[in-house]
């Protein structure tokens, strides 16, 4: 069984996603950013384009990333400010 991060995914206007996630591809103005249990600690300025969360149900999501937007991973745990 693959293990679990939690992560949670912010705009202004709602929460858009709080739960545990398998993986994560984010856009980065560097690049895309795989994200998988037990990341080293991480900051990135997001860039466009479409976030890929992986849950632990097998289920996979696509939420539009902002510009304007933070990543930070820290101790299993991912926060996304869109």
């Amino acid at each position: 069984m693959a293990k679990l991060f939690q992560v949670g995914i912010y705009s202004t206007e709602k929460t858009v996603f709080e739960g545990q996630a398998v993986s994560l591809v984010v856009p980065s103005v560097e690049g895309s950013l795989g994200i998988l249990a037990d990341h080293a600690p991480l900051v990135a300025k997001l860039g466009n384009g479409k976030i890929v969360l992986r849950d632990g149900k097998g289920g996979t999501s696509l939420i539009d990333s902002s510009p304007e937007g933070f990543l930070q991973v820290l101790n299993n745990q991912v926060i996304l400010l869109l």
